[in-house]
């Protein structure tokens, strides 16, 4: 299949649930120059099911299946995290580039293995990172590395989800990820911390349990980090009336509040105590905020939500790397890195993983 003269990449897509048809194919769908060819699950109705509504022309029940059969220059791989580690072995092995949902295993040491397999075989190996491609996390890298908001001091990340989401299904995947529910959350949190303040040498933990559900050990979480560039924290809880994911960055001359879903950004900068001065801030703050639900409004009539804008984003830049060889927008090494201070947090509160393994 020939497109501008050029080959078309071909890829085959792992696991159809709502990662694959919410965030994944729709991204595909808008490139030129990739087709999604093959969809695989091991439920093979809902393959079949997505391969009708994205015009996919195949569909498998089984991934080593699919590897023979078609001809891909990538895997993209959607499935529970219980199944990243022994389907991107597999894909690499077979000469693939993978692009891998978060977290990309279950530990540093598949991660390792994991990229040991990616360098062997030569090929790219991308983990989907997607909340540091939104608008307005892009703006805030660009305002501090410009130096805006003076020295960075701080970074602060608080993810609230409802307690009647995931966490309420006994038996949802969540719950076997390292750190139980926290697995799912706190891999965002952490790399959006390390994006502002580089390397993160230790990480304080403590949680505890707030819902009655039997099969959670422990739903809020406070983590304390200790960074190349500064000091940072996250908090995690599942017990919100309102799902919300907000990030202050504080730096010596400006701090930035970023709500992630609205899409918006507030900037403060130095002032004084005086009333009408702190009045006047409340003020622009304000109009700050307006602008940013306008143009988050705007998005969604374009059918641009902000949990769509990072993957697009993210994917595009995969697709990139792999045609022109260049560097994957999230390596491998970015997703142990992730992984090594989630594992320390597991450790420290005591939430194992328990999960089965899956083929």
């Amino acid at each position: 299949m020939e497109s501008m003269g050029q080959s078309v990449l071909k890829g085959g897509i792992v696991g159809c649930g709502g990662a694959a048809s919410i965030f994944h194919m729709p991204a595909f769908r808008d490139l030129k120059g990739v087709q999604i060819v093959a969809a695989c699950d091991q439920r093979e109705q809902a393959a079949l099911e997505t391969a009708r509504r994205f015009g996919i022309p195949r569909a498998y029940g089984d991934i080593s299946q699919m590897l023979r059969k078609e001809n891909l220059d990538f895997v993209d791989i959607c499935s529970p995290p219980q199944t990243h580690f022994q389907v991107c072995l597999e894909a690499m092995e077979a000469g693939l580039h993978v692009l891998v949902e978060k977290p990309m295993a279950f530990s540093v040491s598949e991660a390792d293995k994991m990229v040991s397999v990616s360098r062997r075989n030569e090929v790219k190996l991308c983990v989907i990172h997607n909340l540091l491609f939104t608008p307005v996390v892009q703006k805030a890298r660009r305002l501090v590395d410009s130096g805006a908001i003076g020295d960075l001091t701080s970074v602060e990340v608080n993810i609230l989800a409802r307690g009647d989401g995931a966490i309420s299904k006994e038996e949802h995947w969540c719950h076997s990820l390292p750190g139980g529910i926290f697995g799912e959350f706190a891999p965002h949190a952490i790399y959006l911390a390390s994006a502002f303040l580089g390397t993160i040498n230790s990480a304080r933990a403590i949680a505890m349990k707030h819902s009655d559900f039997p099969w959670v050990i422990a739903d809020e979480l406070k983590v304390m980090l200790e960074a190349e560039n500064g000091l940072g924290a996250f908090t995690i809880s599942c017990n919100s009336p309102r799902p919300s994911l907000t990030m202050d960055i504080f730096g010596t001359k400006r701090v930035l509040h970023l709500n992630n879903f609205a899409m918006s950004m507030i900037q403060n900068k130095s002032g004084t105590y005086r009333i009408p001065d702190l009045l006047f801030d409340e003020l622009k703050s304000g109009l700050q905020l307006a602008t940013g639900a306008v143009s988050s409004l705007l998005r969604v009539a374009s059918s641009r939500r902000w949990y769509e804008i990072g993957h697009r984003v993210l994917i595009r830049k995969f697709i990139e790397s792999v045609t022109s060889n260049m560097e994957p927008p999230v390596t491998g090494k970015d997703g142990r890195e992730t992984l090594r201070i989630l594992e320390d947090i597991c450790r420290q509160v005591n939430i194992p993983n328990s999960a089965p393994r899956q083929k």
